[in-house]
């Protein structure tokens, strides 16, 4: 009886020793089928790469070849802040060259033609600085015709983007509360924007918080010094602080806090950080993130 058990003991023994070399094994495994895992996606990130390179590469060709021209270039110059635009002077050399041949070039509703200096056509048009989405068309007349093609290579969308600061992404938030005729915030309030790339020295120079209660202003602050003395500035900018406030309401009325910032070119950032409403006695906030953009005399000029 007691060999039995001895031997039913080594038997158990036996088995752990054989369980636990299993385990090590399917752990072993399972490692190692991770590792195989992992190189396959990096092989396959590496193959689709491959494959969007060359798909790249060949629309590359196929746009070189359907193009009329062989060659471009174009200069950008400063901002025209009495219409907003942006001198852009393209300088273009068609594949096929007669003597009869003249080349325009249009957008935002302005034409220019281009002088003819040898093979190369040369021109500056003005862009509007806020063009979203209009490219600039080439139009060649000859004899024999007249051939059209748009410049998607030439960059005339978005221009204002590394030009001008942008006030990015700002905001209050905190706990709002309305209670015997006040509304009360408690909260932080960031201010986050983002520099320009192309035109270093311009910089916002001045930020103002306004407050609006029902479409009048009620209180204005000048920010300035916190915001420009804060460590983050100038590579771009960004301010994060505590914000409290206070004020008498009803009821129904609508209140809304304002960033405004000026630019060293004279445009108004405006920018709303903050919206409450009481409706049927509930607390209701919205932050909308759009950014306004003014010329010196008050016009909207984005979006």
């Amino acid at each position: 009886m007691e060999k039995k058990i001895k031997s039913l003991q080594a038997c158990v023994v036996i088995l752990a020793i054989a369980l636990c070399a299993c385990v090590y094994k399917i752990s072993a495994l399972d490692s190692r089928i991770e590792q195989l895992d992992y190189l396959l996606d990096r092989q396959y990130d590496r193959i689709m790469t491959d494959v969007n390179e060359i798909y790249q590469n060949v629309d590359e060709k196929l746009r070189e070849e359907a193009s009329l021209l062989s060659g471009m270039e174009a200069e950008y110059g400063e901002i025209n802040l009495e219409d907003h635009t942006i001198d852009v002077t393209v300088k273009l050399l068609p594949k096929l060259i007669s003597d009869d041949m003249t080349i325009q070039v249009s957008i935002n509703g302005r034409n220019t033609e281009l002088s003819r200096t040898g093979n190369n056509f040369t021109g500056t048009i003005p862009v509007d600085l806020y063009n979203m989405g209009e490219q600039m068309l080439m139009t060649i007349d000859t004899a024999a015709g007249t051939q059209t093609q748009y410049l998607s290579e030439i960059q005339v969308e978005y221009l204002w983007g590394n030009r001008i600061p942008s006030l990015y992404y700002s905001d209050i938030s905190g706990q709002a509360t309305f209670a015997e005729g006040k509304y009360t915030l408690n909260g932080h309030i960031n201010i986050n924007c983002s520099p320009t790339v192309q035109t270093p020295d311009v910089k916002f120079e001045s930020f103002v918080l306004v407050t609006e209660l029902n479409g009048k202003q009620i209180n204005k602050e000048d920010i300035t010094e916190k915001v420009l003395n804060y460590e983050a500035y100038p590579n771009g900018v960004y301010w994060y602080d505590e914000y409290k406030m206070e004020c008498e309401a009803v009821e129904g009325d609508e209140l809304g806090i304002y960033l405004e910032a000026t630019d060293s070119l004279g445009y108004l950032h405006r920018m709303l950080l903050h919206h409450w409403k009481v409706l049927d006695g509930a607390t209701a906030e919205a932050v909308d993130g759009s950014e306004y953009i003014y010329d010196p005399n008050g016009n909207q000029i984005f979006p």
